[in-house]
């Protein structure tokens, strides 16, 4: 699954009151404001959001098609590669 159609099938199941939402911070984009910063960072912060929930999904997708690795497997490599010691 591409990207564009995970965002997509993201869009299409958020409820409509956060796409509202989102669509009223790029509507006041348009418009003067008395904190531009504010508002900006809150738009990245709901993109953020957005291509977090995006990469869930899409690691979801690909762990059901079989190319995930077991979660102990991935911890091993980790400490491993990181050096982290074993747990007491």
């Amino acid at each position: 699954m591409t990207l564009k159609e995970l965002l997509l099938q993201e869009i299409n199941s958020t409820p409509n009151e956060q796409i509202e939402d989102l669509f009223g911070i790029f509507k006041s984009l348009k418009t003067p404001t008395n904190n531009p910063l504010g508002t900006y960072r809150e738009l990245l912060e709901r993109i953020d959001y957005l291509e977090a929930i995006v990469g869930i999904r899409k690691g979801l997708d690909e762990f059901d098609q079989g190319k995930g690795i077991p979660a102990e497997q991935a911890l091993a490599t980790l400490q491993q590669k990181f050096s982290i010691p074993p747990r007491p």
